[in-house]
C-alpha cells in the first residue's frame, strides 16, 4: 500500500573543495591588471614625449592688440641704422642650409647671388640668428624678390608694431612672398594664420611618435 512504500534518504549535496577555478580565476585577474598597467605606462609616455616635442611650440600670445605707427616707424628705421647693408656673418651657414641648386649666373633669379642678396636682406630686417631661422623652416623664401621684404614689412609694422610684425612671419615665413600691397591690407587673418602654422607645423612628428606606439601597444589591447 501507499502507506508502505519506503522513501531513500535525500542525499545532501557535497560541496567541492577544488581550488582550480579559483587559482585560473586569480592568474586571469593579475595578468588582466598587468596588461592594464603596461598600457597606462604607455600612455603616460607618449604623453611626456608629445609633451616634450611641443613644448617647444607653445605659443605667447601677445596682450597688446593696438596699432603703432610713428613710434614703430622710428624703431623700425633705427634698427636699420644698427643694421647696414653688408653681408650677413651667417651667410655661408645659410647657403649650406639651401637645399636648391642655384641657376646659372645669366638668370635673373635663383642665383648664388640673388639668393645670398636675399638672405642678406632678411638678416638687415629681422636679424642674423631670425633670417637664418627662417631659411632653415622655409628655405625657398630666398626665392622670393627681395626687394618685397622692406615694404612688407613696413606695411605690417604699421599695423601691429616691429617685433609683433617679425614674429608674424619668423611664425610662418610663407609671408615673405606677399606682394607689398596685399600687405597693406587688413592683416590681422595673416596673424592668426601664422600662430597656426607655428602650432600644426610639428604634427608630423607627433603622428609619427603616435603611430608607433600604437603599434608597440597592440598586442596588449
Amino acid at each position: 500500500s501507499a502507506s508502505n512504500e519506503v522513501y531513500p534518504p535525500i542525499s545532501t549535496p557535497t560541496t567541492s573543495h577544488n581550488t582550480q577555478p579559483t587559482f585560473i580565476f586569480l592568474n586571469m585577474a593579475t595578468f588582466i591588471t598587468a596588461s592594464r598597467f603596461f598600457k597606462l605606462t604607455n600612455t603616460l609616455a607618449m604623453m611626456i614625449v608629445l609633451a616634450t616635442i611641443v613644448d617647444g611650440f607653445t605659443p605667447v600670445v601677445r596682450t597688446s592688440s593696438t596699432r603703432h605707427s610713428t613710434s614703430t616707424k622710428t624703431s623700425l628705421h633705427a634698427a636699420r641704422s644698427k643694421n647696414k647693408k653688408g653681408s650677413s656673418p651667417l651667410l655661408d651657414e645659410a647657403l649650406a642650409a639651401y637645399p636648391f641648386q642655384f641657376r646659372p649666373d645669366n638668370e635673373t633669379t635663383g642665383t648664388a647671388k640673388y639668393v645670398s642678396q636675399n638672405f642678406n636682406e632678411l638678416a638687415r630686417l629681422y636679424g642674423d640668428e631670425e633670417a637664418l631661422a627662417i631659411v632653415k623652416l622655409e628655405p625657398s623664401a630666398l626665392r622670393f624678390p627681395g626687394d618685397n621684404f622692406a615694404p612688407c614689412l613696413d606695411a605690417w609694422t604699421e599695423q601691429f608694431g616691429l617685433e609683433a610684425a617679425q614674429a608674424m612671419v619668423g611664425r610662418n615665413p610663407g609671408l615673405l612672398g606677399v606682394l607689398p600691397k596685399q600687405a597693406r591690407e587688413p592683416a590681422e587673418a595673416s596673424m592668426a594664420l601664422s600662430w597656426v602654422v607655428a602650432v600644426t607645423r610639428p604634427l608630423p612628428k607627433i603622428i609619427a611618435v603616435g603611430g608607433l606606439l600604437a603599434i608597440l601597444t597592440a598586442g596588449v589591447r
